[in-house]
């Protein structure tokens, strides 16, 4: 069974706007603080290796086999291997984390990405590489209350994704996706917390110079 954990923004050594479980190295923050807590991480996991992503709002989604010298270009990642923690950044957008046995995948859905298709090829690479009963972790997240879009926007999601629908300009990511894994018979657990409406998490919409929070999972 695989290790997991989501992170808030307390147990770091970061400040400021960072403050202070900051794992981010792209969004301004001093570098060494960022090394010093993503050095705490791989001790919560007992791991020495974390690979993380370069998230773009897409559906790509990278198999890890092995130490990778770059860092993907993906919105979702998946392996194998044991004693790789896989990582998905967020602030505001979910992370969910998939326990599928003998393979395990992390992925970062936001509203693009969830439009895109993301969580169904993530399940279905999965399983081409020996997955099976799936178990998905949803962690924090913005609640369809909080999440205002544009009406062009909205009427672009919701006619896709009614299940997305949370009133009046109003994105629910979480049910969409629930929605999503739920048809695609796997098991879901959610940590129904909002990064907007709780400041123990980083949230882009509440302070767009923030840090990150993530999901991280092994083998």
């Amino acid at each position: 069974m695989a290790r997991l954990l989501f992170t808030a923004r307390s147990g770091g050594k970061s400040e400021g706007e960072f403050d202070s479980l900051n794992l981010a190295l792209h969004v301004g923050d001093n570098g060494d603080f960022v090394q010093a807590n993503r050095q705490e991480l791989m001790c919560q996991l007992s791991v020495r290796q974390l690979q993380f992503m370069d998230q773009v709002h897409g559906n790509e989604i990278a198999l890890v086999t092995q130490e990778m010298k770059t860092i993907p270009q993906a919105d979702a990642l998946i392996t194998k291997e044991r004693n790789i923690a896989l990582v998905v950044m967020v602030a505001d957008c979910l992370p969910v984390l998939i326990d599928g046995a003998e393979v395990i995948g992390a992925i970062h859905v936001g509203r693009r990405g969830m439009a895109n298709g993301i969580v169904a090829k993530t399940i279905s690479e999965m399983k081409n590489v020996g997955g099976r009963d799936f178990i998905a972790h949803v962690g924090p997240g913005i609640c369809g209350k909080c999440y205002e879009v544009s009406e062009s926007m909205f009427l672009e999601m919701t006619s896709k994704l009614p299940n997305a629908d949370a009133g009046y300009r109003k994105i629910d990511i979480r049910r969409e996706v629930s929605s999503q894994l739920d048809a695609l018979g796997v098991k879901t657990i959610n940590i129904n917390k909002c990064t907007l409406e709780n400041d123990c998490f980083f949230s882009f919409r509440r302070a767009p110079k923030t840090g990150r929070q993530c999901g991280a999972i092994v083998l």
